[in-house]
This record gives C-alpha cells, sequence and structure tokens, in this order.
C-alpha cells in the first residue's frame, strides 16, 4: 500500500504548485514503503536464510529496527540529493549517526541482558 501511494504521489502531485506539501507527501509515502520493504526482505533474510526460529518477536524488531535507520538513511541521503547538499562528508555523517544509533541499540540490548 505504501509503494502504491508513492507512486499515486508521483503522478498526481505537481511540486511547483504543491510547493512543500507535495515534497513531505513525497518523502513520507516513500519512507513508509522502504521501511515495510526493508523490514519484510530483513525478516525473510534472517528467518528464511540464516534459520532463526527461536524469538520470532525479537526478529521482528531487529528487522524493523534495521529497516527503519536504513530508510531513514536512504531518505535523508535522497533529500540531500535533491537540495544539491549531498557530499562525501554528509553522506559520511548520516552513515556515522546511523551506525551510532545501531550501537546504543546494541548497547542497551546487552545491558538488559545481564
Amino acid at each position: 500500500m505504501a509503494w502504491v501511494s508513492w507512486i499515486f504521489v508521483i503522478e498526481t502531485m505537481n511540486p511547483v504548485e504543491a510547493g512543500p506539501t507535495a515534497f513531505a507527501f513525497f518523502y513520507m509515502s516513500l519512507l513508509l514503503a522502504l521501511v515495510g520493504t526493508l523490514s519484510l526482505a530483513g525478516l525473510i533474510y534472517r528467518i528464511g536464510v540464516r534459520k532463526r526460529y527461536a524469538v520470532l518477536a525479537r526478529e521482528v524488531r531487529i528487522s524493523f529496527r534495521h529497516a527503519i535507520l536504513l530508510s531513514l538513511g536512504g531518505t535523508v541521503a535522497l533529500w540531500l540529493s535533491a537540495h544539491r547538499s549531498l557530499s562525501w562528508y554528509w553522506l559520511l555523517l548520516v552513515v556515522a549517526l546511523i551506525a551510532g544509533t545501531e550501537y546504543i541499540f546494541l548497547l542497551i540490548q546487552a545491558a538488559r541482558r545481564q
């Protein structure tokens, strides 16, 4: 459904006439579509390929977290590119923020196990 809404936004909204609203709908629908797709792909990989069946709720949570982080990174990079601001140091900052966020989640997860 999110991909359908993203295509609907692309086909029906004129960014010149709609202004910031069209861009907000574009980026939000793209973000939601990417989160859904990457979450599903990550879950299929974790359960199907890596054969992790023990605690499915944990695998779903991890897959969803990774999907959100990757989707945010991709959407931010696309937004920076649209504003002609994407350069190697901005991309490095986005990757560092994503990696730092994942590291914090891993630290919290390790603290809960103790």
